[in-house]
C-alpha cells in the first residue's frame, strides 16, 4: 500500500519505468536520522522518490539507472539490509539463473529455492518482475511474476 501511494504520486514516471529498493533499519528514532537518510538516498543516480515507514525506506529509482550501492546512512539507525523489486529478462544456464535489468542492463544472479520454481513456472517466458533480498550482485529470490513491456 505504501509503495502504491508513492507510485501514484510520481506524475509522469510510469511504474514500469522504475524499480524499488527497500532499505530496512533496526530503528528510525529521530527526525535528524530520517533527514540524513533522505539526503543520502536522494543522491542515488536516477532517484525518483522515497517514502519512510517506521523501520524502512522505500526508494523509487528510474529503471535506466544502475543498481545503487547505498552508503552513508546514519549508523545509529542499524541498517539491516535491502530488498529489490525490478523488471528484467531471466536466462537459465543449468540450475543457475541470471536477470538482466530492463532499463539499465545490470545483471543479477538469482539465488534461492524459488529459482527452480521460476524455471518451472516460466513456461518459456523470460520477462519477469522479481523481488528479493539484495546482496551485492545477487538477489535471493522471494517472489516473481511474468511481465510485459515495450522495447
Amino acid at each position: 500500500m505504501l509503495l502504491l501511494c508513492l507510485l501514484g504520486s510520481l506524475g509522469e514516471v510510469s511504474r514500469d519505468d522504475t524499480y524499488t529498493l527497500t532499505l530496512v533499519f533496526q530503528k528510525m528514532h529521530c527526525d535528524e536520522c530520517k533527514r540524513d537518510a533522505e539526503a543520502t538516498v536522494r543522491r542515488i543516480p536516477g532517484f525518483v522518490g522515497v517514502t519512510f515507514a517506521e523501520t524502512a525506506a522505500v526508494v523509487v529509482i528510474n529503471d535506466k539507472s544502475p543498481l545503487p550501492a547505498v552508503v552513508g546512512l546514519p549508523k545509529d539507525m542499524g541498517f539491516r539490509g535491502s530488498s529489490l523489486t525490478i523488471h528484467g529478462t531471466v536466462t537459465f544456464s543449468g540450475d543457475k539463473a541470471t536477470l538482466v535489468a530492463k532499463g539499465s542492463g545490470a545483471t543479477l544472479a538469482l539465488t534461492g529455492e524459488k529459482v527452480a520454481e521460476l524455471k518451472k513456472k516460466g513456461g518459456g517466458k523470460n520477462r519477469f518482475q522479481v523481488s528479493g533480498n539484495l546482496t551485492g550482485k545477487s538477489l535471493q529470490l522471494e517472489s516473481f511474476q511474468t511481465a510485459e513491456w515495450k522495447d
